[in-house]
């Protein structure tokens, strides 16, 4: 048997009503998505952002320290001239004590 137009009209209504409900259902959950994925991109740029800036506090630090350690190598040598200076200056004080 076949459906009359009227029927046939009232079953694609629902069917396109059904078809239009689940599009709806399957925008609403890809806007959510979206959203999240939205968030956790922005999460994830702060968490970067918070990284490179220690990584550049880091390379500070690393200069920092470099130039410090020079500073200890020369002062330190320095100083072993310094002594070296002061005992022959001792010994030649000592030589003249002698005299």
């Amino acid at each position: 048997m076949k459906k009359s137009k009227e029927e046939q009209l009232a079953l694609s209504g629902t069917e396109e009503g059904e078809i239009l409900g689940k599009l709806s259902e399957r925008v609403e959950r890809a806007i959510a998505t979206i959203n999240d994925l939205r968030r956790e991109r922005d999460a994830l740029k702060t968490r970067l952002d918070e990284a490179e800036s220690k990584l550049r506090d880091q390379d500070a630090a690393g200069e920092r320290l470099s130039s410090l350690e020079e500073d200890n190598d020369r002062f330190t040598r320095e100083r072993s001239e310094i002594r070296d200076r002061i005992e022959s200056i001792l010994s030649s004080l000592e030589v003249l004590d002698e005299s």
